[in-house]
């Protein structure tokens, strides 16, 4: 199931989002580089001002949060992440799936996203294309990630 945030799901996020980096990520990207993108602890107090803005898709399964996905006003998908309990099970296909959809539903001529090395396969099978390489730095530490879209044919 796919909800929007409620309030006090921002603990399961920040959780989410520490172990994403420290678990998943941490297959491509090196130890300091998951230290610049994201502390280990969790950091709620933070995830919590930025859930209540932002009001990310949350996607539920077996009654716990599975991952989230923020979804910005001009079509840009600004952070997806999933519980590394539940990786490779289809929950960040179906929520990048249901934001495409919003997205297109609101009429937006594309939705973009600035993919990690890890994220970059399921946006391309999503039918998202590279449109540059690019990186980030992040206390001084680089971090390759590519900007991709996927355009509107209807829009």
């Amino acid at each position: 199931m796919i909800r929007i945030y409620q309030h006090g799901d921002h603990h399961s996020i920040a959780r989410i989002f520490s172990r994403a980096v420290h678990e998943i990520a941490s297959e491509v990207y090196s130890p300091e580089q998951c230290l610049a993108w994201s502390q280990v602890e969790p950091q709620p107090e933070h995830w919590e001002k930025r859930c209540e803005l932002k009001r990310p898709f949350v996607a539920v399964k077996q009654s716990q949060i599975a991952g989230f996905l923020e979804l910005d006003p001009d079509g840009h998908i600004d952070y997806a992440y999933v519980n590394p309990d539940f990786k490779r099970q289809g929950i960040m296909t179906r929520l990048v799936t249901h934001a495409v959809d919003v997205a297109f539903s609101m009429n937006l001529p594309r939705v973009y996203v600035e993919a990690s090395i890890c994220a970059k396969p399921l946006f391309e099978r999503a039918g998202f294309c590279v449109i540059a390489d690019r990186g980030v730095d992040l206390s001084g530490i680089h971090l390759q990630n590519y900007e991709m879209e996927l355009k509107n044919a209807h829009a």
